[in-house]
């Protein structure tokens, strides 16, 4: 298949003006069109958006428009529904099902799509090029995408178009953001925005940066978390405050010890107030995986002890609501990001102070994985885990200062020691969260038993899982501490610091 070539404008499309810029004798043929008009749908995070898919919901369909192919799907489903998954795979559910699984999709606003097929046919009327036009529009805004699809032997007539197309005002659709095109200002949620940092510039005022940046984050997840709209929004308030907290307990000598101290304790006690919604979330979440793990037998335990966790889940929101409520919450978020007492290290240049803190904690993990085997307690392998992710959070956070992108590719082994660290801390913490489950919630009669049976099974099955993830941390720490690794961090975080090497 020959390359399509994709082109945008704002305005309409009109054949006419294309066949002028054509040779003489050619013309621009309309071949069909159709008209819809919806509800443009949209993660909060703009999945589609950022990929340049429209996705509509109609009267009794769904429509997926990926606009730089021209290419559309449609599907039966009447609105009311949220998540991908509830459209149970098909022309639409599949795409969707990949892109996003956990975010629900919600409707933005009310725009209309007119699609046209089109020929170019020469001064013998013979096909030559054909394209695909696709109108946005809302209000009095316009946008068009025009796809070409070239017909093998005709090269020439493909510049032609291409050539007509930049004359009338169309230009290559390098980016696909069609919102600006048509209008809309809402600014693309980032739940990890790259900050801009200056390496020369004292390392108090890059905390600073950071620490405003990511309690902003924070806080444009509360209206989703109070209207329960999906999980996620949770989970970026969660990790947006984590980040704050990790940095203060990082970046040693930076503030003032009571500020530091004064902030991390009101972080912790804020999210103290959402963990067991997350943790609910989570077993919510891995539902469908709970029920793979045991026989079909005794999924009816399975149903009681989730029957249960809904209406614990409930309560546990109606918590996070209460916090939000409470008239002192929004002083206390506010004050979060108010002035702090400089430490000892606050003028440090934030380049040079980066490395030193990377390079350090680097070793750290480096030194807790020689004392992992077989025999290590759990509770090292969580240390372990917990350090991995500080460092993570460090080189995320000092991106910006290294444009050579040598920070994120070793962020790659660290990131496949990550997940299996995560794997074993989840089973550990489910097996043993499991168990304390039916002791917590008594049962009495069949259904207790029922439900003690299945919860049994789970354990055991998840005790297995974790002595496996637990040989998969060992090979995951060859990849992250090896030499060539080492290597590439001396070079990287302290070739400029005169550091020792790690």
């Amino acid at each position: 298949m020959l390359p399509l070539s994709s082109y945008c404008r704002t305005g309409s499309f009109r054949a006419g003006r294309i066949a002028k810029g054509l040779p003489g004798g050619y013309a621009v043929a309309p071949l069909s069109e159709t008209a819809f008009r919806g509800a443009l749908l949209d993660s909060f995070d703009g999945h589609l958006r950022r990929a340049g898919q429209v996705l509509l919901q109609l009267k009794d369909r769904v429509l997926l428009l990926d606009l730089p192919s021209g290419a559309v799907a449609e599907q039966e489903r009447a609105a009311g529904w949220k998540f991908a998954a509830e459209l149970n795979g098909g022309e639409v559910g599949g795409p969707l099902l990949e892109r996003s699984a956990l975010r629900a999709f919600l409707p933005v606003c009310e725009i209309e799509l007119t699609q046209s097929r089109v020929a170019v046919l020469d001064d013998s009327g013979k096909t030559v090029v054909r394209a695909t036009v696709s109108v946005l529009k809302k209000g009095g805004k316009r946008a068009t995408w025009m796809t070409i699809h070239p017909l093998r032997g005709y090269a020439g007539d493909r510049a032609r178009l291409e050539q007509a197309v930049v004359a009338d005002g169309f230009s290559v659709a390098e980016q696909v953001d069609y919102y600006p095109l048509l209008g809309l200002r809402r600014a693309l949620y980032e739940s990890r925005p790259a900050i801009p940092l200056d390496g020369n510039a004292p390392v108090f005022d890059s905390a600073g940066a950071i620490v405003r940046t990511f309690l902003d984050v924070a806080r444009k997840n509360e209206p989703g978390l109070v209207e329960d709209l999906d999980t996620e929004f949770l989970h970026d308030y969660r990790v947006s405050l984590r980040r704050v907290r990790s940095l203060l307990s990082l970046f040693k000598g930076v503030y003032a010890d009571g500020d530091a101290r004064r902030m991390k304790a009101e972080l912790a006690d804020i999210m103290k107030q959402t963990n067991r919604l997350r943790d609910l979330d989570v077993y919510l979440l891995g539902r469908s995986g709970y029920y793979a793990m045991v026989p079909q037998t005794m999924h009816a335990g399975l149903d009681l002890m989730f029957g249960v966790l809904e209406a614990e889940r409930r309560e546990a929101l109606e918590q996070v609501h209460a916090l939000f409520r409470c008239a002192k919450y929004g002083p206390r978020m506010k004050a979060l990001s108010g002035p702090m007492g400089k430490g000892p290290a606050a003028d440090e240049p934030t380049l040079h102070y980066a490395q030193r803190l990377i390079l350090k904690h680097y070793r750290k993990v480096v030194a807790i994985g020689k004392t992992i085997d077989a025999e290590t307690p759990d509770a090292t392998v969580h240390e372990l885990r917990i350090q991995c992710k500080k460092l993570r959070y460090l080189m995320e956070f000092f991106l910006p200062l290294f444009p050579d992108n040598a920070g994120k590719s070793l962020l790659k082994p660290l990131k496949g020691l990550q997940d299996v660290l995560g794997r074993f801390n989840d089973y550990s913490v489910q097996r043993h969260s499991l168990a304390e489950f039916a002791g917590q919630h008594p049962i009495r009669g069949k259904k207790g038993l029922r439900l003690a049976e299945s919860i049994g099974a789970l354990v055991a099955t998840l005790y297995q899982l974790q002595l496996q993830a637990r040989g998969e941390v060992e090979a995951g720490l060859a990849g992250f501490a090896n030499r060539q690794t080492r290597q590439a961090f001396n070079k990287r975080f302290a070739a400029k610091t005169g550091g020792e090497s790690a």
